[in-house]
């Protein structure tokens, strides 16, 4: 089955989270294919993602490691497009369904709170329905300016 174009809902424009001019929404492969979403004046991020068949775990059905890279990922990106340049220190997932493989999938990550340079994080993965089948949870830790700098030597 080939991939179904990332199309906006309705109110989104695209984003680029990461410093990057690459669009991350691939038009071929068969795993994870990502593409980034924000509402106008909203700091929540939104992307559509897309499981292929590389992405399986259960037969027919997509592996709870693909789904939590997906929710890590949208967490890490809904912080950097709000400008904290963070990395993950703890995430925890939760699965509460099984996802058919080749599945359009809906993200949505959002920031809870900013304590210092803690960032606290949720996320959850909806299917076609609108019904969640992970949801995410994480502590980021923004980067100190030093080992930005670093990053960005590389």
């Amino acid at each position: 089955m080939t991939a179904p174009l990332a199309t906006p809902e309705p109110g989104w424009v695209p984003a680029v989270p990461f410093p990057s001019p690459e669009d991350t929404f691939l038009a071929d492969g068969d795993r994870v294919r990502l593409a980034y979403f924000r509402i106008p004046d909203d700091p929540d991020l939104y992307a559509k993602a897309w499981f292929g068949s590389k992405t399986m775990g259960p037969p027919g059905h997509v592996h709870g490691g693909a789904m939590a890279a997906t929710l890590d990922e949208a967490m890490g990106a809904v912080c950097w497009m709000n400008g904290h340049h963070v990395v993950a220190a703890t995430i925890t997932i939760n699965f509460l369904a099984m996802l058919p493989i080749e599945t359009e999938t809906i993200v949505h990550a959002m920031i809870d709170r900013v304590e210092g340079r803690k960032v606290h994080l949720r996320s959850k993965l909806k299917d076609p329905s609108g019904r969640i089948v992970a949801e995410g949870s994480g502590l980021f830790i923004v980067l100190k300016d030093e080992a930005l700098k670093a990053l960005a030597k590389l």
